[in-house]
């Protein structure tokens, strides 16, 4: 590796030298904590976070990062805001869990409810999956209709439903999909209808199938490939399933609060018959929340009502993510500033790198959304996840290990956010790190195209 990837090599050295503890606790908790990381390096171990604060996260060995991640893109004021850490002290001091219904949920429920252009009712839960979840059950109660469409590309989270992948030898128009991993009963695949993202079919299936569809559910913006053009998208969609009687659920999981603040619903005016949240509503901790339309939203009064569905977690509505929550989302809406400022930094950014790529004639490109960013590793168009090739691979590995080297932190998912807590110096430094970074992967040979 040191003769074919000089620069590579040199970096990966320089990890390991300056994360022994890291790569201490990768050993350690190998012996008994399974749980999945977002590893995105060519390291014998991962990197172990101890502290947030702002833009910048610190190690077991006290590196210091610039985050991208920020808690995969909930913390929208930065790591450990001094308003949420204060209204977290002040419940805290209260008792933190009372189990039946709190005085604390009104004020947060009341702030989803201005900000949501779709909300005339609110339900919490306690993930983003969980929301997603529930709001596939909502639908499927209240229409009577089993199937839920999904577009490749997607991500709604971890339960059944949302475990699919698209066949990558199925034709672009007719995806069929494939579990993710195992555990998935086959079974779920007669539940859920794959549809193509940003194509005239997805539409022409919509209506072919429209008395099968209890919903289709569409992130505002595919975190995995955020496209400007994303808006376009939805009020196609809008016009469909208000034509077919099929509920259109916008999953606001990731975009709720960030690319505006009423979301992907306020940034490209479409409305949901039923939006999904979860990650910024929280302040930092676990959250999930449904709303939409009252006489669909009429289906979590209990099962009793018409339609009825379950819906219930030991957890839904705690008082000290209330608290959090309401401290987060009220700092945002007293401060609407914060959002062209985000944006207006993420479109610098980007403009900034696919300049720098073209200049250096770099297979590389960075699609963004305001202040949601991703960088991809090819020079083909990129419209859909069907358009992505992974010829850059090697590449793409090493510039992630030469950023964090750098001190730039990118999390393993490459889906990567700006925060409020990122300065116009801090962008500068994320431009200086991720050409340099490419420059080092270009002198090594590495890229293929």
């Amino acid at each position: 590796m040191s003769d074919a990837a000089p620069r590579l090599a040199a970096a990966r050295a320089e990890l390991l030298a300056k994360t022994p503890r890291c790569r201490e606790i990768s050993e350690e908790r190998a012996e008994i904590l399974n749980s999945g990381l977002a590893a995105n390096l060519e390291m014998p171990h991962p990197i172990f976070l101890e502290s947030g604060a702002g833009c910048r996260v610190v190690d077991a060995d006290g590196n210091s990062y610039i985050d991208t991640s920020v808690g995969f893109g909930l913390h929208m004021l930065g790591h450990a805001h001094p308003e949420i850490a204060e209204a977290i002290r002040d419940r805290a001091g209260q008792g933190w869990m009372v189990g039946i219904h709190s005085t604390t949920q009104m004020t947060l429920a009341e702030l989803l409810a201005d900000a949501s252009p779709c909300a005339e009712r609110v339900v919490f839960c306690n993930t983003g999956t969980e929301a997603t979840f529930y709001a596939m059950r909502a639908a499927r109660g209240f229409t009577g209709k089993t199937r839920i469409g999904l577009f490749d590309g997607c991500y709604h989270g971890a339960h059944d439903y949302g475990m699919f992948v698209t066949d990558p030898a199925s034709d672009p128009d007719a995806p069929q999909p494939l579990p993710m991993g195992h555990g998935v009963p086959a079974q779920i695949a007669e539940t859920i209808l794959l549809l193509p993202y940003r194509r005239p079919a997805a539409i022409e299936q919509i209506q072919a199938r429209k008395d099968e569809l209890a919903a289709v559910i569409v992130e505002g913006v595919q975190s995995s490939n955020p496209q400007p053009g994303a808006g376009e998208f939805l009020a196609e969609l809008r016009e469909v399933c208000s034509d077919t009687g099929v509920l259109l659920i916008i999953d606001e999981v990731i975009t709720g609060f960030r690319v505006s603040y009423g979301g992907a619903q306020e940034l490209f005016d479409v409305k949901a018959d039923l939006a999904t949240y979860g990650k910024i509503l929280g302040g930092g901790l676990p959250i999930g929340a449904i709303t939409g339309r009252a006489d669909v939203m009429e289906t979590f009064t209990g099962l009793s009502a018409k339609n009825g569905i379950f819906s219930g977690g030991t957890f839904s509505g705690n008082p000290l993510t209330m608290a959090a929550g309401s401290a987060a989302v009220g700092h945002l809406k007293a401060h609407p500033d914060i959002y062209p400022r985000v944006n207006g930094a993420g479109d610098r950014l980007a403009g900034a790198i696919n300049g720098f790529c073209r200049e250096h004639q770099l297979p590389v490109q960075m699609k963004n959304v305001g202040s949601m960013f991703h960088l991809f590793f090819q020079r083909e168009q990129i419209d859909s996840s069907r358009d992505l090739h992974a010829r850059e691979q090697t590449a793409e590995k090493a510039f992630y290990l030469q950023t964090l080297n750098r001190g730039v932190l990118v999390p393993g998912t490459q889906r990567a956010f700006l925060s409020a807590a990122h300065t116009d110096a801090d962008v500068d430094e994320l431009i200086r790190v991720f050409s340099e970074s490419l420059l080092d992967v270009q002198a090594d040979g590495l890229f293929v195209g």
